[in-house]
């Protein structure tokens, strides 16, 4: 990962569509035999809930500058600062997140600017590239600094602003 800015640069965009109907789609490079990864975002009764994923579906919600994730009602996680800067990092729920700075990827076919932040705890790491108007452009798992998933993104729907 070459990050192409400086510590303190201001963390810029949308970077996570907060819409009803937002469809992302992953291909894992780790392990391409593996079936594709689809996570959905709809609203619902007035909130909006991420479904998809190997645990029950999660609640994803907008509190001060930071992006939520919860469960059952609980935040459970803090993996994005939608105001700040880079080198930033924040300790939620015994998870460290740290803003590492911007990368460039080739995402549905373009280059793309990325923001990169990384979320550990104990000897598990995710990192998630944030691409402007996209959300996760890319999601990697890491477990005791081995690569267990590096899901890119293959396909995007953009949802609706209802």
């Amino acid at each position: 990962m070459r990050l192409d800015d400086f510590p303190g640069h201001p963390i810029e965009g949308d970077l996570f569509p907060m819409r009803d109907r937002v469809e992302w789609i992953y291909e894992d490079r780790a392990a391409p035999d593996a079936p594709e990864v689809r996570l959905y975002l709809n609203r619902r009764e007035g909130a909006y809930f991420l479904s998809g994923t190997k645990r029950a579906e999660a609640e994803i919600r907008v509190r001060g500058v930071f992006l939520e994730i919860l469960q059952d009602g609980r935040p459970v996680a803090r993996p994005l600062k939608l105001s700040g800067k880079t080198g930033d990092s924040w300790t939620f729920n015994r998870m460290r997140t740290t803003v590492f700075g911007y990368d460039t990827l080739e995402i549905l076919g373009e280059r793309r600017r990325a923001l990169v932040t990384a979320v550990e705890k104990g000897r598990a790491r995710d990192l998630y590239w944030w691409v402007d108007g996209i959300g996760w452009a890319r999601l990697r798992h890491e477990q005791t600094g081995r690569v267990v998933r590096d899901a890119w993104l293959v396909k995007f729907r953009p949802g609706s602003a209802n």
